[in-house]
């Protein structure tokens, strides 16, 4: 039995603790033998510990995305650990207490936006309206149209003659905010502000880098370009009133079928002279009794005796169609004229070539004659409509151009412009006009190009991308080659404000050798004055018109 001077002895707290014992005994529930021991004091010490508890939070949005933004509030977890409290040992207990902390996620849901008003409509004036070139441009606007449903687009085709009908419609008012054009019509109109410069707004454009395209000097742009080199592959430089769209060159094609049966190896770098293995080729191909023929004649100075002359030239491989000074026709200079006599010759005198008056039968169904099989050999600007015509009939590609002495002859290289006129900017559409500009100019427009083939791409990255070297036909890469790793490419000198009026007043009849009426050099005598004489009456308005342009930013 515990005495009541003991249960005073161990104090307040424990002798309450005890009687409660001692009652439970006298009622007979139990039996509670007590045992004195020392008894530790515990004390709780809690610290907080962060728990991350993630909460996704969605968030619905169309074409801008708008913040859920909910209020983040800290929920605490506590876990209640029993308190002892005895006394003569004191002991400190660390004691965790779980704090969980919220943190959003978002998870954006794109809704499809609605239609976005039409806030611009766009004037665009083009002769792409048949064929592949048709084909790639109703994609292209149908595409356009999705990308950019606030600009409404109004095609208005034009036929071959818009040198003629956009000049009355501009000098009228009543011309389009932006066409398809080229550049001697460009320089025709550009100082009697016929069209918008856009530089300015071009270096602000997300999506504008002038070393994505291919340069065509004073097509679009103001450059007098009159002596090489003229890198293709350095991007766009100078005064800018539009942007590159399509693109031109004068490649071989060769029908290897015919090489293979006169037993001719195909061409190869360094085994392909213009007066030697090509030559000697070309009269192999030729098979009057069938219609057929070594190579296609043409007097398109672009398409052979321009390059295939500078390649054979004594001295100066940079001659170009006049001089910086355009004061006279040099395309004939320094032994050049080589390359016209071999043509024409071709013709009148081997009978290697076929007569000009002779192409539309020798064509038949197939629109040209190497389309047909009756050609060895055929110039290009681009190969599209070779592929739809020639179906696989006969095996058939791209490869390099006849050589001279210093090898492979420069090809010739054309380019039409989208040109931005003043209407945009009168009609407060000029903004939206670029951003057509650019779209148009750009990869994914340009890659479709490079698939249908209508024209060759003026976009460097596309350039460089599978498209362009996917057959058919084979060497479809020697555009890519031929035009990214030279300078020394030839054009059509635009930057002249009389340059329709002289390209039309020495191609047109001048040089009758190729109908058979003049030797070649009679031939050549009339075209260089027919030139000369118009370089000579139009000097003082095109001294006039650099004096202008040299005013020009950018």
């Amino acid at each position: 039995m515990v005495t009541r001077r003991q249960l005073l002895r161990m104090g307040g707290t424990a002798a309450l603790g005890m009687s409660g014992a001692v009652a439970l005994a006298a009622c007979g529930e139990t039996q509670v033998v007590t045992k004195e021991v020392p008894v530790e004091r515990v004390v709780v010490k809690e610290v907080p510990v962060e728990k991350i508890v993630t909460q996704q939070v969605e968030k619905i949005v169309t074409q801008e995305v708008v913040n859920v933004v909910r209020e983040e509030v800290p929920v605490e977890k506590v876990v209640e650990v029993k308190q002892v409290v005895e006394v003569p040992v004191e002991k400190i207990v660390t004691q965790q207490v779980e704090v969980e902390k919220v943190v959003e996620v978002e998870k954006v849901v794109e809704v499809q936006a609605p239609p976005t008003r039409v806030n611009a409509v766009i004037r665009f004036a083009h002769d792409h309206s048949s064929g592949l070139r048709g084909k790639q441009m109703q994609w292209a606007l149908d595409r356009f149209a999705q990308v950019r449903p606030d600009i409404a687009v109004k095609f208005e085709p034009q036929n071959h003659m818009f040198q003629d009908s956009f000049g009355i419609q501009l000098a009228g008012g009543t011309q389009a905010e932006a066409a398809l054009l080229d550049g001697g019509f460009f320089h025709q109109w550009v100082d009697k502000g016929g069209f918008i410069q856009i530089n300015d707004m071009l270096d602000k454009h997300a999506d504008w880098d002038p070393t994505h395209y291919g340069m065509w000097p004073d097509q679009h742009t103001i450059n007098f370009a009159n002596k090489h080199p003229i890198p293709w592959n350095q991007g766009i430089t100078g005064p800018a009133f539009g942007l590159p769209f399509q693109a031109g060159m004068n490649g071989v094609l060769y029908n290897y079928s015919l090489f293979e049966e006169a037993g001719i190896p195909q061409p190869s770098s360094g085994n392909w002279g213009i007066l030697t293995e090509f030559h000697d080729a070309m009269r192999a191909l030729t098979d009057p009794e069938n219609n057929q023929y070594g190579f296609r004649s043409s007097s398109a100075m672009w398409a052979y005796w321009a390059g295939w002359g500078r390649a054979l030239a004594d001295g100066n491989q940079d001659l170009l169609y006049y001089d910086e000074n355009a004061t006279r026709m040099t395309i004939f200079d320094d032994g050049a004229h080589r390359a016209h006599d071999f043509v024409v010759n071709a013709i009148w005198q081997e009978g290697i070539s076929n007569k000009l008056e002779d192409a539309k039968i020798l064509s038949g169904e197939f629109s040209d004659p190497f389309s047909a099989g009756k050609m060895g050999v055929a110039n290009f600007g681009s190969a599209g409509n070779f592929v739809v015509r020639i179906a696989g009939r006969f095996d058939w590609g791209i490869n390099v151009q006849p050589e001279g002495a210093r090898g492979e002859a420069p090809i010739h290289t054309s380019q039409q412009p989208h040109l931005v006129t003043n209407a945009a900017e009168s009609n407060g559409v000029l903004e939206q006009t670029v951003d057509m500009l650019v779209f148009f100019a750009g990869p994914e427009v340009q890659e479709r190009a490079a698939i249908d083939r209508g024209f060759i791409p003026v976009n460097l990255n596309v350039h460089a991308g599978p498209a362009m070297q996917a057959a058919p036909p084979q060497g479809h890469e020697h555009i890519t080659r031929i035009l990214t790793s030279r300078d020394d490419h030839q054009h059509w000198q635009s930057a002249h404000p009389s340059w329709w009026e002289w390209f039309d007043g020495w191609r047109g009849g001048a040089d009758r050798s190729f109908i058979g009426e003049a030797s070649p050099e009679e031939g050549r005598e009339a075209l260089m004055a027919a030139s000369n004489n118009i370089l000579e009456s139009q000097h003082d308005a095109w001294v006039d018109y650099k004096e202008w342009a040299s005013t020009l930013s950018g």
